[in-house]
């Protein structure tokens, strides 16, 4: 009696295990089905995100799912399931980043400097006057800055999806010789708009871009009418001129090899993070990705100059209110 009670409990549990597994097994092909989905959909053979591609996404997806009900044999399935992968999945590696594309006009030129001993050159820097969202004065300028004169870094946060996403800036101060902004940009194409989604395939480029304060602020408190604060940065200036001689550094392999932008390991924030030596790196939090609240982690992490101030205070009295400060 006692074995037969056993044979039963091993049975549920085996049959639970077995349950278990396909569960596992097919929320792994559904995951896998979606984002391979999004590599037709923003990489297809027709314009990114159109409806040539969603129609064929839609195709594709219709056939895979026959394939999976409708074969009975598990090996066939599979076998059936790894041809159509592949047949998406080849041409998506063969997709390669370029320089050479037909951008928007605040992404045109692509930045580059020459570093000889205490004198940085910054060519293509962007200092455009705004009036409207499409209506701007555009100029591309050369600027040389001595790095002995690097005193400061402020820290501007760009809130354009409430306290969810945000965009952050790097302002170096070279003291007499003025700032220079550092936005890691999506160097998207003419008629490209921004999308998270899009940033998990090959939809954009990866760009660093140096701006000039009074182009990259009022865009975005006047034009774009996002939430703008900033912040002083706590660090020596040799750290600084640290962050800001890697800065440059990436910007000119950018011009020499050019990368994909991707929302989770190469965005505006993991960029910066990235290119920092591991020991200098901050300990990964979810708010580097979901970074509306990065000013709040790098106030936890003692980054911020506070004055004494509760976050809250702090994060009161850095709104940027229509002007550069």
């Amino acid at each position: 009696m006692i074995k037969s009670i056993n044979s039963i409990k091993v049975f549920a549990w085996r049959k639970c295990f077995i349950f278990c597994f396909w569960i596992l097994v097919f929320i792994i092909l559904l995951v896998v089905l979606v984002y391979l989905c999004g590599m037709i959909f923003y990489n297809g053979p027709f314009i990114q995100a159109g409806w040539g591609n969603g129609l064929l996404a839609s195709i594709w997806t219709a056939v895979m799912a026959i394939i999976f009900f409708r074969n009975k044999l598990w090996k066939v399935r599979m076998l059936w399931w790894a041809v159509g992968i592949v047949i998406v999945v080849v041409p998506f590696l063969t997709i390669c980043p370029s320089n050479d594309k037909h951008w928007e006009a605040e992404y045109n030129r692509t930045g580059y400097a020459s570093v000889d001993g205490d004198v940085v050159k910054l060519y293509n820097v962007r200092n455009f006057k705004h009036y409207s969202r499409d209506e701007f004065d555009e100029q591309w300028e050369s600027r040389t800055y001595r790095l002995s004169n690097l005193r400061g870094l402020d820290y501007i946060q760009s809130n354009f999806l409430g306290d969810l996403l945000a965009h952050p800036i790097l302002s170096f101060d070279f003291g007499e010789q003025g700032r220079i902004c550092l936005s890691v940009e999506t160097r998207r194409e003419v008629g490209e708009k921004f999308t998270p989604f899009g940033g998990l395939y090959k939809m954009f480029e990866l760009q660093y871009l140096f701006i000039t304060e009074p182009d990259c602020i009022p865009l975005r408190t006047k034009i774009r009418k996002e939430t703008v604060r900033r912040y002083t940065i706590d660090a020596r200036p040799e750290k600084i001129r640290e962050m800001f001689i890697a800065s440059v550094k990436i910007q000119n392999e950018l011009m020499e090899s050019p990368r994909f932008y991707n929302v989770i390991h190469s965005n505006c924030t993991t960029s910066l993070r990235a290119q920092q030596p591991r020991s200098d790196q901050v300990p990964w939090d979810r708010r580097l990705l979901f970074n509306g609240r990065l000013d709040e982690y790098l106030y936890e992490q003692g980054m911020l100059q506070t004055e004494g101030d509760t976050f809250v205070e702090l994060r009161q009295k850095a709104i940027v209110r229509g002007g550069l400060r």
